[in-house]
């Protein structure tokens, strides 16, 4: 007896998510970026996610003036956290009985559930790049919340203008003239000091900043490594960086400074890209099968993080 589409789904749905895993975000430059730079990370989630930081030295360091002067002896305060709650994605997968019936050939049943099978999978990782680039969406954390232009605002329940540690860098330019010195700016502070363990390694904007900065460059600045010569040079590189431009960055003239260490997406353990069993739809001739996701976007070091950003646009 042939396999329904539900039967065939649930079946071969491990092989294609497999098999996207490797090439599923090809038109979604940040994400896959992201995931190429190890910044997708699985974990069993909670209620919320805790992200603890070291900010500050020792307030009670210091150099002795004798050898029996007194020390502090204040509680040492050098840790918190920042925490962030898991935002939910659904992408719903339906199919009527009418598409059952009129397809009921072994390859017409495979090319129609590779057709819904694919178009979830890249339905959700498009969706999931575009809401990157925004400020909060129904509990969803995109760049717009943790990098200002300002280099201000409450982030993970901490408010940077209270706490003047968790603030992003932050620089301007007007024009070709300056781009180049307004990125660097940035990925020096970012980076805090020379041979930094965190220094940015990825930048994205959107195509006509990319291609002002590309413009002033010569031949041999432009790319990050001989590996892109393979690919036709299709990757700007800009010190550490990887520089990548995106659909979804609607903000002309801002291009942002990340790594991985200390920005990152964190996906629930099991519940990734999750597709449920199918399911028939309640009063209606067809089925339903979902993709779900517990997720959210989680910074731990907002100091490493930046914006370049054009006069004007901010």
């Amino acid at each position: 007896m042939a396999l329904t589409i539900s039967q065939g789904l649930a079946i071969s749905f491990p092989a294609i998510q497999k098999k996207k895993a490797e090439n599923q975000w090809a038109e979604s430059a940040l994400m896959h970026e992201m995931d190429r730079q190890g910044g997708i990370k699985t974990k069993a989630l909670g209620s919320t996610i805790e992200a603890p930081l070291d900010y500050q030295r020792n307030p009670g360091t210091a150099f002795l003036a004798t050898e029996l002067q007194a020390h502090s002896m204040n509680k040492t305060e050098v840790v918190t956290a920042a925490s962030y709650t898991p935002a939910e994605l659904v992408v719903p997968m339906v199919w009527s009985y009418r598409d059952e019936a009129l397809n009921t050939e072994e390859t017409q049943k495979v090319d129609l559930i590779d057709t819904i099978a694919n178009n979830g999978l890249d339905s959700h990782d498009d969706f999931l790049e575009q809401y990157l680039f925004s400020t909060s969406t129904n509990g969803f954390l995109g760049l717009q919340t943790h990098i200002t232009f300002a280099g201000t605002g409450s982030d993970g329940g901490i408010d940077s203008s209270v706490n003047t540690f968790w603030r992003n860098q932050t620089a301007t330019y007007i024009d070709d003239t300056d781009i180049e010195s307004a990125f660097t700016t940035v990925w020096n502070q970012c980076a805090k000091g020379s041979g930094s363990k965190l220094m940015p390694t990825l930048m994205v904007s959107d195509a006509s900043t990319q291609s002002l900065f590309e413009g002033t460059q010569q031949a041999n600045q432009r790319w990050v490594d001989t590996d892109e010569l393979k690919a036709g040079f299709k990757i700007l590189g800009f010190k550490t960086c990887r520089f990548v431009f995106s659909l979804y960055s609607g903000n002309f003239g801002a291009t942002y400074f990340l790594n991985m260490k200390s920005f990152n997406l964190t996906v629930a353990k099991g519940f990734f890209r999750k597709k449920d069993e199918a399911a028939p739809i309640q009063n209606a001739t067809g089925y339903v099968s979902r993709l779900y996701s517990a997720l959210q976007t989680v910074v731990d070091n907002r100091s490493r993080l930046g914006i370049a950003a054009k006069t004007g646009a901010v």
